[in-house]
């Protein structure tokens, strides 16, 4: 579909999802508008993203290496969270949230480690007991977050875990916080009380701090990606545009600090 202005098919907004569909993308047009600096975040994240995307793309058929496809996969998973996000369907921008920094980290890993890529294609059977337990303990999120601690640094570890831990607590896995978010009390006239269910949030502090997570996400995409692969990281420039983007998101979230003094 262009970017251009279009219209509506015909029947658009005469069912229950189109109306939703069609919501939804009012809420994006809303961000767009009223949210710019914001909106702005998320569209620099993304564009560096589609040049490392586009970088991984021109070597992956003679490369081989199913890191760089991680990393691709990852930039998707990033674009579904921002979606979910401008249009203020803030829960499930967590479960795509955390596939993202999964994706990053795998592709970390793989891209530095030459034999990992053949142990994560040859998956032991559910019958191989022992080599099934090895391989899980190899690829677990946790040991993985704990190797870059030890390889790259404490901070990249303990960012890992808390995006990780983030999108589990709020919507990328079932528990109670994922469970009520979305839930409020509506006093009726008749002095009844009913819940009322919220797909699609306004813009508040919920959905902005859903923003930062997303925003967060993709930068610690371009972060992994940056120390997977070092002629990206020399020929995109992405330790600078890692450095703009922290103190960018360090910007907004003084503004948000300073309006609520």
């Amino acid at each position: 579909m262009s970017h251009k202005s279009f219209n509506p098919p015909k029947g658009w907004g005469s069912d229950l999802l189109s109306r939703f569909q069609s919501t939804a993308m009012e809420n994006e047009f809303a961000t767009f508008v009223h949210a710019p600096e914001w909106q702005g975040m998320l569209c620099e994240v993304a564009t560096i993203l589609d040049s490392c995307s586009s970088y991984a793309m021109e070597r992956l058929l003679k490369a081989n290496d199913p890191a760089l496809l991680l990393f691709v996969c990852a930039q998707s998973q990033y674009l579904a969270s921002v979606r979910s996000t401008a249009a203020g369907h803030c829960i499930a921008a967590y479960p795509t949230g955390r596939s993202a920094v999964e994706s990053a980290l795998y592709g970390w890993y793989l891209a530095n480690n030459p034999t990992a890529s053949q142990n994560w294609h040859n998956k032991p059977e559910p019958d191989q007991k022992k080599a099934l337990r090895d391989w899980n303990a190899e690829f677990k999120f946790s040991s993985l977050a704990r190797l870059l601690g030890k390889r790259i640094s404490r901070d990249l570890e303990e960012w890992a875990k808390y995006l990780h831990q983030t999108a589990i607590d709020l919507g990328a896995h079932p528990n109670q916080n994922a469970l009520y978010a979305n839930m409020e009390y509506e006093d009726r006239e008749d002095g009844a009380c009913m819940l009322k269910i919220t797909h699609l949030h306004i813009w508040n502090d919920f959905s902005m701090s859903t923003t930062k997570f997303t925003i967060e996400t993709g930068m610690f995409v371009i972060r992994l990606f940056a120390l997977s692969f070092h002629n990206a990281n020399q020929q995109l420039n992405l330790d600078q545009s890692s450095d703009r983007l922290v103190k960018n998101l360090k910007y907004l979230q003084s503004m948000k600090t300073s309006e609520t003094e």
